[in-house]
């Protein structure tokens, strides 16, 4: 399968931020940024202007700003495929109160379509919900716990379509970021109804190598998922995250939340997977012919599986 067939463009929701991340990569000119990537500028100015450019362009250039491609492009899977043990666990545990998810798989396995498939779940019940993708976050949001912290709030804020309340509850003086993002979410996000919440954070990897950061950000959720035995408005945050690399940055185990909760891995589909994905898609296909794709893209990655029947289908070519 060929990748540079497809094309992709920057979702227009993400112009701001991939043009502020030229900045924060420290390029003052496009055509900086376009020499050092080996491109031409008309190519670089159709990217962050929302226009589409070739597929692996799009990635490379993604991957030098240091933005989550699929995240800005909007990229996922166009059918979903369950895999029922782990969809059932899931949802018996986002009823839960106070309870924690871990999701862990490489790139390209369905951690972000499972997300919005409990999402979905969760809605039915009338909860609440928020999605984050740590990797929207920029270098300089990293510059310290109080700076991250602050702009992890604001835009959970905005993903629950709530107003950014931050200089009601932000007290620098007196108190530490931990203790002011427990107050914004007590206060305010977990206080503005009765119904629980249920807050997906993807791309946590993100955060490991930042050391200045990590500890604080994780040591907070590990109090919040503990606040819940406690208190019952913490009963309501149901805690999803989500990650694709171990987790290497040293915690101490009592405040970790890595240990704790629902621990969820992602394998490939198997065959009678790929076989009702093909189906999905239209295409009904023997056993022979699905072992065939999936020695074609060596194994059951949903991603690269979904993307060679798509190329098979749409340039109508036989398995």
């Amino acid at each position: 399968m060929s990748r540079s067939s497809r094309s992709l463009k920057v979702h227009q929701n993400y112009i701001p931020q991939v043009k502020s991340a030229v900045k924060e990569m420290g390029y003052a000119r496009q055509q900086d940024l376009a020499e050092a990537l080996g491109i031409c500028l008309s190519t670089l100015s159709s990217y962050l202007n929302g226009k589409p450019v070739d597929y692996q362009i799009f990635v490379d250039i993604s991957e030098h700003l240091e933005v989550d491609w699929k995240e800005i492009s909007g990229c996922g899977f166009s059918v979903y495929v369950e895999r029922p043990d782990i969809e059932s666990l899931c949802y018996q545990e986002i009823l839960q109160p106070g309870s924690l998810i871990r999701i862990k798989a490489p790139n390209f396995m369905g951690k972000t379509s499972l997300m919005a498939w409990i999402r979905d779940r969760a809605r039915e019940h009338n909860y609440r919900t928020a999605y984050l993708n740590l990797h929207s976050a920029g270098k300089t949001d990293f510059t310290s716990p109080n700076y991250f912290l602050r702009w992890f709030c604001i835009n959970v804020s905005h993903s629950m379509e709530l107003p950014n309340r931050i200089t009601d509850y932000w007290d620098e003086e007196m108190y530490s970021s931990k203790v002011n993002s427990t107050d914004y979410f007590q206060e305010y996000l977990l206080a503005q109804a009765n119904t629980p919440l249920v807050l997906c954070l993807d791309g946590v990897e993100r955060v490991f190598p930042c050391l200045e950061v990590a500890p604080t950000f994780f040591e907070l959720l590990r109090s919040w998922h503990e606040l819940a035995r406690t208190n019952p408005i913490w009963e309501r945050l149901r805690l999803v995250v989500a990650h694709s690399k171990e987790v290497y940055i040293t915690l101490n185990i009592n405040k970790s939340p890595f240990n704790v909760g629902l621990p969820i891995e992602l394998p490939d589909f198997t065959s009678q997977q790929v076989k009702e994905l093909a189906q999905r898609h239209g295409l009904n296909w023997t056993c022979e012919q699905v072992q065939r794709l999936m020695d074609m893209v060596r194994g059951g990655c949903p991603y690269l599986v979904e993307q060679a029947i798509l190329n098979l289908k749409n340039n109508s070519i036989m398995v």
